[in-house]
């Protein structure tokens, strides 16, 4: 005979944090892995876009000729901090727009909720920017 049990619900503030905490990291693993089943492949994937983004705009800068501009220190260091600036907001918010909705089947899941796949698709994107940008 099977006996079905329900959810568990964590009595304390502590308990329930770790719960969360839980989730939340399981759903940043699913949410890295739905990008691609590598996480080698998805950084490696990541670091070539930010290089061809950085590789065209220095091109575009020496041809017309702007590296004149009144910026001190290294002209690639300060192309390099907007790229990294501009892909990891840009994927974040890509990745909080991606999120599993409330019809989600993995929603569905009793300690599932829509604030922690926000969450979840979020620290994901960071972390794959972080990863890309050291």
């Amino acid at each position: 005979m099977v006996q079905f049990q329900s959810a568990r619900i964590p009595t304390g503030a502590f308990s329930s944090e770790m719960s969360i905490s839980a989730l939340i990291y399981h759903s940043v693993v699913r949410s890295v892995r739905k990008q691609h089943n590598n996480a080698f492949i998805a950084i490696g994937v990541n670091v070539l876009q930010v290089a061809t983004f950085v590789g065209v705009f220095y091109l575009m800068v020496s041809i017309r000729g702007l590296r004149g501009a009144a910026i001190r220190g290294d002209f690639l260091v300060y192309i390099m901090s907007g790229i990294f600036l501009f892909m990891t907001h840009a994927k974040t918010m890509q990745g909080v727009f991606a999120s599993e909705g409330p019809s989600s089947p993995m929603i569905q899941h009793a300690p599932m909720n829509t604030v922690i796949s926000i969450m979840a698709a979020a620290f994901g994107a960071s972390y794959i920017q972080l990863l890309s940008c050291s």
